[in-house]
């Protein structure tokens, strides 16, 4: 279910977000029982655009949208539907809902009973799996809707254990099911595609991940760094922008923040194009950002962890005092202050429960 579709707007008016984020800024509201262009974001989030304008794109909550119609085989959520493709799934551009049949169905029900939950092998998505599904994301902490999308699959799929995914320097294999569970929620870091990068990244033989604890901080920092894995670019970006469009906000702009780890300056654009040789790292300014986000999300915060902050030999040095403190370190290290640290705390001790 990847494709434009369209839904109505129920229970009055409804903001049409620039991100998918609660209380984010909006481009405006929708008015109650309007027609509007939908498409799967996520389990919460429908993209959209506003006022007509493809360029103008918005999310607007899903559970305030009904009669959504996807067109061929599908009216109004009832009915039967081909289901969209794992693939589709796990890049978070479509989930599972009941009137669903195809393979994708069959796969859930597979996990579901290699986890213990008991449900039919076969049949379309009907009112039981759905329980089952809700009862499954209940007890792993995660929206209990019963639409099984890409976190739900990311727990289901993965086989490696809490304490198997890392024996020493360039064995990290990190999932989706775990990222999510540390508090990962974005599309964008849980696809297939970005996992392998990250431990790719990791697993690099120029960067010094050599114990379990560098690689949680890592992941604690890039986890606020990126708005909880949903952008690889700083919201204040404008692909395209000079330095003079941004009047001074950000005084780093245009080479704002990019990739996993938010590089900014230009000094630091300077420095990474230099450790990849890759002059578009650098030049054109105005698309630096964008480049790095696109081409070397992990890459570049690996160098700037590990070459350019030398961030794990801080950690080190911190090992035997409390997590507080060395995340504070960190965290002053990464941005240039230890202001809201707390958050990256928070996200740390998540990495460290799940990741053991």
């Amino acid at each position: 279910m990847s494709e434009w579709g369209t839904g109505q707007v129920t229970g009055g008016k409804l903001f049409c977000r620039k991100q998918p984020i609660a209380g984010y800024e909006y481009w405006g509201r929708f008015d109650n029982n309007a027609t509007i262009p939908i498409k799967a974001y996520n389990t919460t989030w429908y993209e959209t655009y506003w006022d007509g304008n493809v360029n103008n794109v918005g999310y607007v909550m899903s559970e305030f949208i009904t009669n959504e119609n996807w067109g061929s085989g599908s009216s109004g959520g009832t009915g039967t539907t081909t289901a969209p493709s794992l693939s589709t799934i796990r890049n978070g551009d479509g989930y599972l809902k009941v009137g669903d049949t195809g393979t994708a169905v069959t796969t859930l029900r597979s996990l579901l009973n290699n986890k213990g939950y008991t449900c039919a092998t076969s049949g379309a998505y009907d009112d039981s799996l759905k329980s089952v599904v809700k009862t499954y994301q209940s007890n792993n902490g995660i929206t209990a809707d019963g639409l099984a999308g890409q976190i739900t699959f990311a727990l289901l799929e993965d086989n490696v254990s809490d304490t198997g995914w890392f024996s020493g320097k360039g064995t990290c294999c990190l999932t989706a099911g775990k990222l999510a569970r540390i508090g990962f929620t974005g599309k964008l870091i849980l696809r297939p595609a970005n996992i392998a990068l990250l431990n790719a990244a990791i697993n690099d033989s120029r960067f010094d991940f050599t114990e379990k604890i560098h690689i949680r901080h890592f992941l604690a920092q890039g986890c606020k760094e990126t708005d909880l894995g949903k952008t690889f670019t700083e919201y204040t970006y404008h692909a395209g922008w000079s330095k003079s469009q941004y009047n001074g906000s950000p005084s780093y702009a245009p080479y704002c923040g990019g990739g996993f780890m938010q590089l900014t300056h230009d000094y630091n654009y300077s420095s990474f194009k230099n450790f990849i040789n890759d002059s578009q790292i650098y030049s054109p300014a105005a698309y630096a950002t964008k480049y790095v986000a696109d081409n070397y999300p992990f890459i570049s915060a690996a160098w700037f962890w590990c070459k350019s902050k030398g961030l794990n030999q801080i950690i080190d040095s911190y090992n035997n005092k409390s997590a507080d403190a060395t995340v504070k370190k960190v965290t002053a290290t990464v941005k240039g202050s230890s202001s809201g640290y707390t958050v990256r705390l928070g996200y740390y001790n998540k990495a460290k429960s799940v990741l053991k």
